[in-house]
């Protein structure tokens, strides 16, 4: 029986008001009337939620509770409204709950223990195949994912991917790997049509010969030699501006994730909240103060680079490897991952008064940090010592070395980039 048949049915009613004693039918009947115009307005108030629709099942045996409730009520008028309300509340509950299953079951349909053998658009880590699914719906092409779970992969390994065709590029249905690990999810009615792309005037000095420019690597080559403002193309039709380093470390292309001014320390995108967390700061508008990037764009970044860098205060300085700098590649160091008090692999790295390459460093980030190093009184396993200062290195700066380039005033900047080699 649906939620509006229910409520349709009089005869639950009328039978029990003919159980009243006669000298109270009237005043009875009307109460059963006022309740029925209710009913008529109340049903006028779902239809534009699609509550109606909900099914709502009862027992034989409602009605004569029903009617238990309207006798007693005989001699409690206000215990029959207080119940009235609650059955209403019971029925509305039940219709939202199965109203927004109803939603929950539309987003993805599921296919476990196979993996779609398309090649991902984006493919990035997820913790949980929520996180995952929303990384989906957030990238307005994404049509369909393989998922698996984290701790079934391999460290560093990404366990999201990301399609934006539920078809095969020669337009067969998608062919599926038998794998136990992975979930396939895919968007009921998704369109295998591609999205048409839009022409977008540049922003800075905008190559000429792509359609299409997913990254400063993709301007570079493209033509594009100056460091400054482009437009990038986030998947197919969505464009973001971003800031391009073209000219510092000649040979490679980078693109900024991060700046910030000591000024800005306490802000919690820069002091307790870890890369691959959600904390973006004037995400469309790139600046040195106060940025960073939607968590989104990160990895589609990360996808088309090879490497991450920290400099200290660019605009002023530039970049010199010597002095206060870090640069590491993400297969032997994924700034996206936590990493609690660990030795980790860098390329080359300069701080405290020490420099060395393909050497490794103290570094932490998660459980309420941004990435950073800090000085304490460890013991010294990495190459790069400790000063012991208690001072933090590169962001998460509860401490600060007054010396270090990019502590050394209230206008010095911390900045974060992901870049290629070309």
């Amino acid at each position: 029986m649906t939620l509006t048949n229910l409520m349709r049915n009089r005869r639950c009613l009328f039978y029990a008001s003919n159980l009243f004693l006669h000298r109270r039918q009237r005043r009875h009947k009307a109460r059963i009337n006022r309740y029925l115009n209710f009913r008529d307005v109340f049903i006028g108030t779902l239809k534009p939620f699609n509550i109606i629709k909900t099914k709502i099942f009862f027992s034989k045996v409602s009605c004569s509770h029903f009617s238990s409730i309207m006798i007693f009520d005989s001699i409690q008028s206000k215990l029959f409204w207080t119940v009235l309300l609650y059955y209403f509340s019971v029925i509305l509950g039940v219709a939202f709950r199965r109203e927004e299953n109803g939603h929950a079951q539309i987003f993805f349909q599921i296919k476990q223990g196979v993996r779609s053998q398309r090649e991902a658009f984006i493919s990035l880590r997820a913790k949980t195949s929520i996180q995952c699914a929303v990384f989906c719906l957030d990238e307005k092409t994404c049509k369909s994912l393989n998922y698996a779970e984290y701790a079934s992969v391999k460290h560093g390994q990404e366990n999201c991917e990301l399609h934006n065709e539920t078809k095969n590029d020669d337009g067969n249905p998608l062919e599926f790997l038998k794998d136990d690990r992975y979930t396939f999810y895919q968007i009921p009615g998704a369109s295998h049509k591609p999205e048409k792309r839009q022409k977008i005037e540049n922003a800075t000095e905008q190559a000429n010969t792509p359609s299409l420019n997913r990254s400063c690597l993709d301007h570079f080559n493209h033509g594009s030699k100056t460091s400054g403002y482009y437009t990038i193309f986030n998947g197919i039709k969505v464009h973001r501006v971003v800031y391009c380093d073209m000219e510092s470390e000649p040979g490679s292309v980078w693109t900024l994730i991060m700046s910030f001014v000591r000024e800005n320390k306490d802000v919690d995108s820069f002091r307790s909240k870890a890369m691959y967390e959600r904390s973006p700061q004037n995400n469309s508008t790139p600046n040195w103060a106060k940025y960073r990037m939607k968590r989104f764009l990160m990895y589609v970044i990360k996808n088309t680079t090879t490497h991450w860098r920290v400099t200290c205060s660019f605009p002023q300085y530039g970049v010199n490897v010597n002095t206060d700098y870090v640069r590491a590649a993400f297969a032997d160091f994924d700034l996206m991952d936590e990493f609690n008090d660990e030795c980790k692999n860098v390329s080359h790295i300069s701080v405290m008064g020490q420099s060395c390459s393909e050497c490794t460093a103290h570094w932490s980030q998660g459980n309420g940090s941004a990435p950073h190093i800090a000085a304490v009184d460890e013991k010294d396993v990495c190459d790069i010592k400790s000063d012991k200062s208690g001072n933090n290195y590169f962001g998460a700066y509860e401490n600060y070395n007054a010396t270090f380039r990019c502590t050394e005033n209230r206008t010095s900047t911390t900045n974060y980039w992901f870049g290629a080699y070309v």
